[in-house]
C-alpha cells in the first residue's frame, strides 16, 4: 500500500515515535502506468497476470492478443501492451516478456553486479524461482562458500577485469572484459550437480578478434572451441555466441573460459551473458512424502522409481551428497525443518529437491485485561489456533476444568490478585481427545492509575496526559526528525521535494523543542514507508523509506541513509538492494543489535529478508526469501523468547484485510506457513507494525489503520489506528480487540474490555427456511477468522436470534461480517433486544451503515436484555452500490456488559 497524500504524509511524519511509518497505499487518482516482467519458454505464450499491482490496488487488466511466433527467439525481448481497468478509467500497462530456453539453471547477466538490476535476470528468476541457482545478476567469485562468478586473477598489479553496467533492460549493453593481463582471457566459476548441460556465451562485436572457448573441468580443458568478433554498427548488437555441451558425473566446480588468439595487448574480449540450461537429469528426483499433520511432529518417507537408487538427505538446509544422511527408513522431525534430498545410481546423481516443513506447537496465550469501571486487572483472556481435527476445546486453569466452547477463545474473570494462573488447553474429537496445548501464565495485578487512555472506536483518548515526553533520547537529549513533503526555491526556481530537518529538545517535553534546522533536500523525488531507528553501535540516525522517482511507481529502490545528530547524513544505499526491486519495507533489530531490511519484493509477490552491515545503510547478502507469492505488504518482524514473528497485510486498497503472521527460530532458516491472526478484517483495519511497551514489563501492541476518509464511503471518524493487543507463545501469536487501551509507562499497555462477553457459547436460532441451524451457532463460538465458519443465507431479509441465557445490562456490541477483497459489501441491518424473546426493541439501527468488515456498535439502553435480534435486511457493494447477496457471510455478533442475574 503506497500512502501519497501530503497532509496524510505529515500526519504520519508528526506522530512517527507512537505511530511508525505507514506503507504502501496508493491514493485514488493514482492513474500511472506499471511494467510488469516476466519470462516465457521458447515456444509457448506467456501467462500474462491477469491483474496488475498498481500502487496498492490489484487491478484486472485485459492485454493485447500474442502467438507463439513472437516467442521463438531465446534471450530476445517483446513487449505486450494491456489496459488496466480502475473503476472504468483505463489505464496503460505493458508486459516485457523474456523468451529463456527452458531449465534454466544459471542466467547471468554479465555486468551487472550489485546494486545494479537486471530486468532479464528478474523474468529469468520469476520463471524459475529457486532452480535459477546465480541470485544476482553478476557477482566476482571470492572463494570460500561462493558457488559461481567470474574470477579476477591478481598475482600481477595490472591483472584486471573491467565491468560495464551498461541499461538493466538490454543485456547486451551491460559486460565484463577483460584487462591488460598476461594471459588476456576471460574466466567464470560454475557449480553444478550431475547432469547434462547446455552452456551459451554471448561475446560483445566491439572488436575484430579470434578467440578459443572451453571449459575447465577437473583440471581439464574440455569441448575447445573457435568463436571470432567483428565490430557492429552500435559495437554491441548482435551478439556473438559459442555453445558447450557438458556432462557431470559427480557435483562439480567448473571454469568457462575465453582467450584471444594472437591481436595486440589493449585488444581484449568482452562477455556479455552466460546461459547455463539443463538438458536432462541421469536420474529422477527422489520423491518426498509425508504424513497429513503440522502439529507437534511429521512422518518423512522418501522414495525413488529406480530400486536400485540409493537416497541421502539432509535436514540443516546444507546440499546433500554422498557424505550425508543415507535413507534407509521413514523418519520423524519434530520442528520446522528443510528437507534437502538426492539419489545416486551407476549412471550418476539426480537434481536434488526440497522440501519444507513447519512444525507448528500447540499452545495458548494468556493476556491479562480489565473490565470497564475496574481498577484492577484481574481477567485473562486465553487464545489458541483452532485443529482441524477437533471439534471441542476444554479450557483449564491451574489443571482445573473451568469451561469448554467449539472456538478459539474463553475468558477468565474475578482472579485474585498477585496469585500466578497457568492455562492449558484440550482438544477434543467426537468426544476423544486429541492434544493438549503448552501451556502459559498470567497474573492479575493492580496498576498505577496515571495512563493515557485510547479510544478503539474512533480513534480518540479519553485521557491523554499533559507533559508527555516524546523524540529519541541521545545523550542528554531528545531528537525529533521528518522527512515531509516541501516546495523550496532551488537556484531561483520553486521545487516540489522532501526536507529533512531535525530538532533537539533538553526535556523531550512540548513547547522545549527547537526550531527545526535543514538536513537535506531531496527534489523531483517521492518517498514511501519513511521511518528512524537509532543505533547504539553508530551512534547515528537510520533513516529508511521505499524511494521512487516523482510521479512513477517503477524504480522500486531502497533508501537507507545515516544522520549524526546535530551532524549531515551519509546515504549509504540510494540503489533497489543487491539489485531486486524493493516497495514496502522496514527494518529489524536482532537482540545482537545487528540490523536487516525488509522488503517486499518481485512486484509484491515475495518478501526479502536482507543482512545489513554495521551501520544499517547496506544490504550485505539476502538472508531468506518468504512469503512466496503472497503478495503481501507492511512487513514487519519481532522477537519474543528467541522466536521470530513476521506480520504483514494483504494488498487491499483502503478497506480492511486479513493480516497475517509466520514464525521461525532463525531468520535464514524454515517459516511457518502464513497463518491468520486478530479477526478476519484486523478489526476493521490493514495491520502496520507491531510496538513493544513497557520499561519494567513487556507488552506488544499492533498498530493497524483504520482508513474510514478513504472509504467510498467515508466514515465520519475519519482514518486513525487501531491498536489491538498481541501475545506469544513458541511460535503461536493471538492478537484481540478491546475497546479501550491503556498506556501505563511501567508496566506498558492494559488493555479494558467493555464488559463480559455476554454471547460466547450461547445459543442462536434461525427462522429463516432452508438455513442450516448448526451453522447458525458459529456467530457466537468466538471465531471469526477469514477461514472460520460463517452463517450465509441465499436470501434476504433474514433472522439471527441469541439467548444469552442471563439477564444483562448491553454496553457494546460488535458484528463481524465477510469480506471479498475488491467487492467489500455493506451490511443493512437492525440489532433488537428483549427480555422475554417476543417483545423486541431496537439497539442499533444499521440500516443507513456503509461500514465493511467489523463494527464497534455502543449501546446507550440501559435497559436490560437477554434476547438479541440481527435482522440482515440487505447486502450492497459499497464501490458501486449493487446488491450482493452472493457475498453474505455474518462470522460473529457478539455482546459486551454486565450480567444482572
Amino acid at each position: 500500500m503506497t500512502l501519497k497524500k501530503s497532509w496524510m504524509r505529515n500526519y504520519i511524519i508528526g506522530t512517527f515515535l507512537l505511530c511508525p511509518p505507514l506503507q504502501g497505499m496508493a491514493s485514488p487518482d493514482d492513474t500511472k502506468g506499471e511494467t510488469v516482467v516476466i519470462g516465457t519458454v521458447v515456444n509457448q505464450l506467456p501467462a500474462l497476470p491477469s491483474s496488475i499491482q498498481l500502487g496498492s490496488d490489484s487491478l484486472p487488466v485485459k492485454w493485447d492478443k500474442t502467438n507463439k511466433n513472437q516467442f521463438n527467439t531465446p534471450f530476445d525481448k517483446t513487449v505486450v501492451k494491456g489496459e488496466a481497468d480502475r473503476k472504468g478509467t483505463k489505464i496503460p500497462v505493458t508486459a516485457a516478456v523474456w523468451t529463456l530456453p527452458e531449465n534454466l539453471v544459471y542466467l547471468i547477466d554479465a555486468g551487472r553486479v550489485a546494486p545494479h538490476s537486471s530486468q532479464i535476470f528478474e523474468a529469468a528468476k520469476s520463471l524459475r524461482g529457486e532452480a535459477l541457482l546465480n541470485d544476482a545478476p553478476d557477482r566476482k567469485f571470492h572463494s570460500g562458500t561462493d558457488q559461481w562468478g567470474y574470477v579476477e586473477r591478481e598475482q600481477y598489479e595490472d591483472q584486471k577485469v573491467y565491468v560495464t553496467a551498461g541499461n538493466g533492460d538490454d543485456w547486451a549493453t551491460s559486460f565484463l572484459s577483460d584487462g591488460k593481463d598476461k594471459d588476456e582471457g576471460l574466466t567464470y566459476k560454475l557449480t553444478l550437480q550431475p547432469g547434462v548441460y547446455r552452456i551459451r556465451v554471448a561475446h560483445v562485436p566491439i572488436i575484430k578478434l579470434n578467440f578459443t572457448s572451453y571449459l575447465r573441468v577437473d583440471q581439464k580443458i574440455v569441448n575447445t572451441k573457435q568463436l571470432s568478433t567483428n565490430v557492429s554498427e552500435d559495437k554491441i548488437h548482435p551478439a556473438v555466441w559459442v555453445t558447450h555441451d557438458l556432462k557431470l558425473t559427480h557435483p562439480t566446480t567448473f571454469t568457462y573460459e575465453s582467450n584471444k588468439i594472437g591481436g595486440k595487448e589493449w585488444e581484449n574480449g568482452n562477455i556479455s551473458l552466460i546461459s547455463v540450461e539443463q538438458i536432462s537429469a541421469n536420474l529422477e528426483t527422489p520423491i518426498i512424502s509425508w504424513d497429513g499433520g503440522s502439529w507437534d511432529s511429521r512422518t518423512v518417507e522418501l522414495k525413488h522409481k529406480d530400486p536400485s537408487a540409493e537416497i541421502y538427505y539432509t535436514l540443516d538446509g546444507s546440499q546433500p551428497d554422498k557424505n550425508s544422511h543415507k535413507y534407509i527408513a521413514p523418519f520423524t522431525i519434530d520442528k520446522t525443518t528443510k528437507v534437502n534430498a538426492i539419489a545416486y545410481n551407476a549412471e550418476g546423481a539426480s537434481k536434488i529437491v526440497s522440501a519444507d516443513f513447519a512444525i507448528s506447537t500447540w499452545a495458548v496465550t494468556a493476556t491479562p485485561f480489565k473490565l470497564i469501571g475496574e481498577n484492577e486487572v484481574k481477567n485473562v483472556k486465553i487464545n489458541w489456533m483452532q485443529r482441524n481435527d477437533a471439534d471441542v476445546y476444554k479450557i483449564f486453569r491451574n489443571g482445573t476444568l473451568i469451561g469448554k466452547t467449539q472456538g478459539d477463545t474463553y475468558d477468565d474473570y474475578g482472579l485474585s490478585l498477585g496469585e500466578n494462573y497457568t492455562y492449558h488447553v484440550e482438544g477434543y474429537k467426537e468426544g476423544r481427545k486429541i492434544a493438549t496445548s503448552e501451556s502459559q501464565s498470567a497474573m492479575p495485578f493492580s496498576p498505577s492509575q496515571d495512563c493515557d487512555v485510547y479510544d478503539n472506536r474512533n480513534g480518540q483518548y479519553l485521557k491523554n496526559r499533559e507533559g508527555g515526553i516524546s523524540g529519541m533520547k541521545i545523550g542528554d537529549l531528545y531528537f525529533s526528525y521528518r522527512l515531509e513533503r516541501k516546495k523550496k526555491t532551488v537556484d531561483g526556481q520553486e521545487k516540489d521535494g522532501w526536507l529533512l530537518s531535525e530538532s533537539y529538545s533538553t526535556t523531550g517535553k512540548e513547547g522545549s523543542w527547537n526550531t527545526p534546522r535543514e538536513i537535506a533536500f531531496y527534489p523531483n523525488v517521492n518517498f514511501e514507508g519513511i521511518g528512524f531507528r537509532y543505533n547504539e553501535k553508530t551512534r547515528k540516525v537510520v533513516l529508511s523509506a521505499h524511494y521512487e522517482d516523482q510521479g512513477g511507481y517503477t524504480a522500486a529502490k531502497i533508501f537507507l541513509a545515516q544522520i549524526t545528530p546535530k551532524g549531515g547524513i551519509e546515504v549509504g544505499t540510494m540503489e533497489r538492494p543487491l539489485g531486486y526491486d524493493s516497495r514496502d519495507q522496514s527494518l529489524f533489530v536482532d537482540d545482537d543489535g545487528s540490523g536487516y531490511l525488509l522488503s517486499a519484493t518481485n512486484m509484491n509477490s515475495d518478501i526479502h529478508i536482507y543482512k545489513l552491515d554495521e551501520t544499517w545503510t547496506k544490504p550485505l547478502e539476502l538472508v531468506n526469501t518468504i512469503c512466496k507469492g503472497q503478495h503481501r505488504e507492511t512487513p514487519s518482524i519481532i522477537k519474543k523468547d528467541g522466536e521470530y514473528y513476521f506480520f504483514s497485510s494483504k494488498a487491499s486498497g483502503w478497506y480492511p484485510s486479513q493480516a497475517m503472521y509466520a514464525s521461525a527460530e532463525n531468520l535464514g532458516g524454515v517459516w511457518t506457513s502464513l497463518r491468520e491472526i486478530g479477526n478476519n478484517s484486523t478489526f476493521g483495519a490493514q495491520f502496520n507494525n507491531i510496538q513493544r511497551r513497557g520499561t519494567n514489563h513487556e507488552t506488544f501492541g499492533v498498530w493497524s489503520y483504520h482508513w474510514g476518509a478513504q472509504y467510498h464511503h467515508k466514515d465520519p471518524d475519519g482514518n486513525f489506528p487501531r491498536i489491538s493487543v498481541a501475545k506469544f507463545n513458541k511460535g503461536y501469536a493471538s492478537m484481540d480487540y478491546y475497546r479501550y487501551i491503556e498506556f501505563h509507562d511501567s508496566y506498558g499497555i492494559v488493555p479494558v474490555q467493555n464488559g463480559r462477553n455476554l454471547t460466547l457459547n450461547a445459543p442462536v436460532s434461525t427462522t429463516t427456511v432452508g438455513a442450516n441451524l448448526h451453522t447458525a451457532s458459529c456467530i457466537t463460538d468466538g471465531a471469526d477468522m477469514n477461514s472460520s465458519v460463517y452463517f450465509q443465507n441465499s436470501t434476504y431479509p433474514y433472522v439471527l436470534t441469541i439467548d444469552m441465557q442471563k439477564k444483562a445490562k448491553i454496553s457494546e456490541l460488535n458484528l463481524s461480517t465477510k469480506l471479498v477483497n475488491g467487492s467489500e459489501t455493506a451490511y443493512k441491518y437492525t440489532i433488537e433486544g428483549s427480555v422475554d424473546g417476543e417483545h423486541f426493541q431496537t439497539l442499533v439501527d444499521g440500516t443507513d451503515n456503509w461500514l465493511v468488515g467489523f463494527q464497534i456498535l455502543p449501546v446507550t439502553d440501559s435497559s436490560v436484555y437477554r434476547y438479541l435480534r440481527l435482522t440482515v435486511l440487505r447486502i450492497i457493494n459499497v464501490h458501486n452500490n449493487n446488491p450482493a447477496t452472493w457475498a453474505d457471510g455474518v462470522y460473529e455478533l457478539t455482546a459486551y456488559g454486565m450480567p444482572v442475574e
